[in-house]
């Protein structure tokens, strides 16, 4: 049994940099399915926050831009993450930002997904739904390496 803090310090890596998160517990000798568990808590915990915050946000950018003068309002700036973000929402949908959710973090894709997908009532499910299957793929990956080198 791992100490409190320990899980709590997980589900919070978890949260902000799920990528890493399952190695990092594989590593200090977590089981596979409290990998799993662990690093799901910390994903959903993190798609319902950020998620939430991303449609106040995004309601009140919006406010503030209808409020500006037209000649006030910047001008976008069509970066090449941008550009590929935009691609992957435009060819892909909620399904390709889930296929990406692991690599980009759990703050930036529930942004993303409260900016381009708030119209689906099930947008965070899925996004829930896409950390788990990265859950068990990065928990599985890891538990290989680890095997492998360790005999």
């Amino acid at each position: 049994m791992q100490s409190i803090l320990s899980i709590i310090g997980f589900i919070g890596l978890s949260m902000i940099k799920f990528l890493f998160a399952p190695s990092a517990m594989v590593g200090v000798g977590y089981g596979f399915l409290e990998t799993v568990l662990i690093s799901s808590i910390g994903a959903f915990l993190g798609v319902w926050l950020f998620y939430s915050f991303g449609e106040r946000l995004f309601t009140w950018m919006a406010k503030r831009n209808a409020n500006m003068k037209k000649s006030a309002k910047p001008k976008k700036v069509f970066t090449p993450t941008r550009k590929w973000i935009v691609k992957i929402k435009n060819n892909y949908g909620i399904y390709g930002l889930m296929g990406v959710s692991a690599i980009i973090s759990v703050p930036i894709t529930s942004l993303i997904a409260s900016k381009y997908f708030k119209h689906e009532k099930s947008t965070p499910w899925w996004l829930c739904l896409g950390f788990v299957l990265w859950s068990f793929v990065l928990t599985g990956i890891s538990w290989s390496v680890k095997y492998v080198f360790n005999g």
